[in-house]
């Protein structure tokens, strides 16, 4: 039975003509707010009519261990009743200003599937994988849509500024959705839905609400990372979702993107062999998350256990002997946070050699930096944003002892600062230029020490950099650290 219902399902119909004007659009759209307010009747529990309750049961008796199966198997039913409003409107008090043709009538019930069983308007942005493994995307107008500007595997994020406005990502471009959610109330819906599956997925206990109005959450599909604000934290309810790649990038493919030299790759690698504290610095989207995660998959094999910290699950690193722990803020005043220090303290008791902080927002940095202390191998990331070209390494590493100081037991004035250099060997700067918009590592320094004379300022050696005029390039050679690098087993020239 499920598989002759989601065997790449032609659920649209095969009437459908693959044309793309935009009136078929802009009349389904107006068909899609006629009958959206009939079919969510039809869809309450307090509709006691016979056909309403017919439809919710036929939906009910849908149980299946996947959820996309079970929403596969729904759409089906759905489709079937919205072809019924179609042929005898009348009878569910439906009335359309011209009767919608074939394509109309696609059009409308691709829309309305997505509102009532997917994800509404970012359907067809976001879960493009899961749904071809069930329908005939050929006979889904917005995947056809969607192909005019870009393959849905280039996407990387969505971006629902509020219920009519919406943008996603892809290959380095933004480009605007024509289709927006009904009303605020529809978008808080999709967004609580969206929580919801979660929470039933993953045995979690996300709420998103007036009282509790900031949620972080994994979309339900895996693959996405989640954040969303509604009123009052925000005037209007928003939504972001950051898609990841269908499996982690490896260094080789962030040379191939041009993101680092093959002289990069080859220190890269030595350093993690090693084991050493790799500070990661850089503005949002850079790819400081992306190069995390490549590194991550270098540490020696047998070296130990290795973990991973973050608040959203995002790190997904293709190596053995790991375990995966998760900071959770609960709302109730029962219950006692999972933060970043208890999990250290977890890495301490469970043997824990090899640590990745998926990024480091507050006092959080001063804790994992003292981890690194006592373990062989960290891995952090950070906000920074460079100001100028001068003193690039007291930017960044001043911007960490910012975020160290938050933490109630971090030493105070140099001190914190003479400690930082101890602790941080390696700096990497990335940065999406402005120009191509291409992400690049365009910094690696070597971490000396700290100097307190003459206004204060980080010791450094640059190692590698970037920049448009001479492209990739070594900088020095450091002998010293090279020293390093052999006293822990690992033969390394620059």
């Amino acid at each position: 039975m499920l598989s002759t219902m989601i065997e790449k399902a032609d659920i649209y119909g095969s009437d459908f003509k693959q044309d793309l004007k935009i009136g078929h659009l802009d009349r389904a759209l107006s068909y899609r707010s006629i009958i959206y307010p009939v079919l969510d009747s039809y869809l309450s529990p307090q509709n006691q009519s016979l056909s309403a309750q017919t439809l919710q049961k036929q939906l009910e008796q849908i149980v299946e261990t996947n959820l996309y199966q079970a929403k596969a198997m729904k759409a089906k039913i759905l489709d079937s009743f919205i072809d019924e409003l179609f042929k005898t409107p009348l009878v569910y008090r439906l009335s359309f200003d011209q009767a919608p043709s074939v394509n109309d009538k696609v059009w409308t019930k691709v829309l309305l599937i997505h509102d009532f069983i997917y994800y509404g308007p970012t359907t067809i942005l976001s879960i493009c994988p899961i749904l071809k493994q069930f329908e005939n995307l050929d006979s889904n107008p917005l995947y056809l849509l969607l192909k005019q500007n870009v393959e849905a595997e280039q996407i990387t994020e969505i971006r629902v500024n509020n219920f009519k406005d919406i943008y996603y990502e892809a290959a380095n471009k933004i480009f605007s959705w024509p289709i927006p959610f009904l009303s605020n109330a529809h978008l808080v819906n999709i967004i609580e839905r969206i929580v919801s599956e979660n929470n039933m997925l993953n045995n979690a206990s996300i709420s998103i609400n007036n009282s509790s109005p900031i949620a972080d959450f994994e979309h339900p599909c895996g693959y996405i990372r989640a954040s969303a604000l509604v009123p009052p934290a925000a005037e209007a309810a928003f939504l972001t979702l950051r898609i990841h790649p269908g499996e982690p990038y490896t260094l080789d493919n962030l040379l191939d993107f041009a993101m680092l030299s093959v002289d990069m790759k080859e220190f890269l690698l030595a350093i993690q062999q090693a084991g050493t504290t790799i500070a990661i610095a850089g503005t949002m989207g850079s790819g400081k998350t992306t190069l995390l995660s490549a590194l991550s998959e270098h540490w020696p094999s047998a070296g130990g256990r290795k973990a991973t910290i973050e608040d959203t699950p995002e790190l997904r690193p293709r190596i053995a002997d790991l375990v995966k722990m998760r900071t959770i803020e609960y709302e109730r005043d029962d219950l006692k946070n999972i933060d970043v220090t208890r999990l250290t303290k977890a890495c301490k008791r469970h043997s824990v050699r090899y640590v990745v902080l998926s990024e480091a927002r507050d006092g959080a940095a001063w804790e994992i930096l003292q981890l690194s202390q006592a373990i062989l191998g960290t891995l952090l990331t950070f906000h920074y944003t460079l100001r100028s070209n001068k003193y690039l390494v007291d930017q960044a590493l001043n911007t960490l002892v910012a975020l160290c100081k938050q933490h109630p037991l971090a030493p105070a004035g140099d001190d914190i600062k003479y400690l930082i250099a101890d602790m941080v060997q390696i700096l990497i700067l990335v940065e999406q230029s402005p120009l191509d918009n291409l992400r690049r590592l365009i910094k690696i320094y070597y971490i000396t020490g700290f100097d307190s004379m003459n206004g204060g300022h980080f010791k450094s050696v640059e190692l590698f950099s970037f920049d448009e005029t001479n492209g990739f390039h070594k900088v020095n050679v450091c002998s010293e650290f090279e020293d390093y690098l052999s006293l822990k087993g690992v033969a390394y020239k620059f």
